[in-house]
């Protein structure tokens, strides 16, 4: 993960928290994932600097995830990063992350924010279990059936959640196909 793109992360998630006024981790994952989904089904391209991967209680950016894990105590650079600006509630939530300060918005741009706004709108007030069963959808269940482990979220299978057109689904076909002959 790049230098931009771990400040991108971050301030999406201070986005969120600031929208929110606070919420638990898991509530910021399935935002980012059902943002991720109608940015990629409308623009054919995708907000968030991770890959989402199929775990079982559903799609978590894996890089994000880790960080959050070592919040209290970081090893990797994002979890340094996400520490500075963000605390955990307190004891009595402790899953309930509060932003230090505000997000800056020279880092997404205006779909971004409007994929944001949206799926906040829409997942805020979910329950945990509402959240998972929501999305448990066909993309996450491709990758949880792979046999050889990797359970990475195809970004094309995302799309298709949300009807994607065929013209879109191709498009990011190929921007995966640029992406990965550039690694």
């Amino acid at each position: 993960m790049t230098q931009f793109e771990s400040r991108k992360l971050i301030e999406m998630v201070l986005y969120i928290l600031e929208r929110t006024g606070g919420i638990d981790f898991y509530h910021v994952f399935k935002i980012l994932y059902f943002a991720e989904m109608e940015h990629l089904a409308k623009w054919g391209s995708r907000i968030v600097p991770d890959e989402f991967r199929a775990l079982k209680y559903g799609p978590v950016p894996s890089i994000l995830y880790d960080a959050i894990k070592e919040l209290n105590t970081p090893k990797i650079r994002l979890a340094e990063e996400l520490a500075a600006v963000t605390k955990f509630a307190g004891e009595d939530a402790p899953n309930v992350l509060l932003p230090k300060q505000k997000a800056n918005l020279k880092f997404l741009s205006k779909s971004e924010i409007e994929a944001l706004n949206k799926s906040i709108d829409e997942n805020k007030s979910l329950t945990f279990t509402q959240l998972m069963y929501k999305s448990h959808d066909e993309a996450w269940s491709e990758a949880n059936r792979r046999v050889n482990g990797n359970n990475i979220i195809s970004p094309v299978s995302i799309a298709k959640i949300l009807n994607a057109d065929e013209a879109i689904l191709e498009y990011i076909e190929e921007q995966l196909r640029i992406d990965s002959s550039l690694k």
